[in-house]
């Protein structure tokens, strides 16, 4: 009898110590599995699209500045409306379009409406923690807060990507998504603000009675005609811009633009930045809006010095400060992590 009841003490023993040593090991996956999470949430880089400008697009160098910057960069797809009819390879169809390329004001009212949901942003935006808005054409003049005529000498207007990004850009900054914007991006933010806007800079200088000199752009007829170089001031204010650069004088930018800004007045918009030629001229260098998390544009483009030294490994001295011009990505890949 004492002998069965051992035996049977010690299988109830057994199956206890089993249990003990499940219950253990399950503590250890769940603890184990915690930590991995807790490592991959901390080693998960933030997400950076990279704005749609057409469907042979080359990013490589932007992908590659993204990447130096800590982030992951993403090709962005088009942003779409149902508001406008497209053909089949998703151009804005000829009906809702001027002969110069502007968005008729009709379609234009309607993107500014912002309908989100009448679009695919959600869509493109998913997964995406900041947004790259990159340079490029003139912007549709209907787009503005007052609408106007083109009045841009005939340089070429592209409704397609203008209802992308300016869809895109409202859809940041009503979400407070962070965004760095270049040239045209800048442009665009402000358009979005509600901003007045200057169609053709050599017209504008004339306005006020003075030589235009190719400053922000080099003439169409000047030999070997690239981006051109000048310097920026930067205000010593509370700004992105001044923490990122550190300096009042920002040296040897470089620049290609006939277009600008005109006033923020009205607008929740600050000017960090200009450019005052010996005209006594003053051209929006950088703006931001003070009331998001990161919404940051400069009319320059750092992302082209980087392209040159970074990417080709050209001689840095030729170009704008690397550290600086590196920053402004590193900032928005900050801001994204948070």
């Amino acid at each position: 009898l004492f002998f069965m009841n051992f035996e049977g003490g010690s299988k109830m023993m057994n199956k206890k110590y089993k249990m003990v040593l499940a219950m253990l090991a399950l503590a250890a996956a769940t603890v184990g599995a915690s930590m991995t999470s807790t490592v991959e949430a901390a080693e998960k880089k933030p997400v950076i699209g990279i704005t749609w400008k057409s469907n042979t697009q080359d990013y490589t160098a932007f992908k590659k500045i993204i990447e130096a910057a800590g982030g992951t960069p993403v090709e962005l797809d088009q942003v779409t409306s149902k508001a406008i009819l497209y053909k089949a390879d998703k151009t804005v169809d000829d009906s809702c379009i001027y002969p110069s390329g502007m968005l008729k004001e009709e379609y234009a009212d309607a993107i500014k409406d912002n309908k989100f949901d009448e679009t695919n942003v959600k869509e493109v935006m998913k997964g995406i923690d900041g947004v790259f808005f990159t340079g490029g054409e003139d912007i549709s003049p209907s787009l503005f807060k007052v609408p106007q005529k083109e009045e841009n000498m005939g340089e070429g207007i592209n409704a397609t990507r203008d209802i992308s990004d300016y869809t895109l850009m409202s859809y940041c900054v009503t979400n407070d998504i962070p965004v760095f914007a270049v040239c045209r991006g800048e442009q665009m933010m402000g358009i979005v603000h509600g901003v007045t806007f200057i169609q053709d800079l050599p017209v504008y200088y004339q306005s006020k009675g003075v030589y235009y000199d190719g400053l922000h752009r080099a003439p169409v007829n000047a030999w070997g005609r690239d981006y051109v170089r000048h310097d920026v001031k930067v205000f010593p204010i509370k700004s992105h811009l001044y923490e990122i650069t550190g300096t009042e004088d920002l040296k040897n930018v470089s620049s290609w633009h006939h277009q600008a800004i005109g006033s923020l007045e009205g607008t929740e918009l600050i000017q960090t930045a200009e450019t005052v030629d010996k005209g006594g001229v003053s051209i929006v260098e950088g703006i931001e809006n003070p009331n998001k998390t990161f919404c940051v544009a400069v009319q320059f483009h750092p992302e082209n010095d980087l392209k040159h030294v970074l990417v080709q490994g050209e001689d840095a001295k030729d170009f704008m400060d690397q550290g600086i011009a590196l920053r402004f990505f590193q900032e928005l890949v900050k801001a994204a992590k948070k």
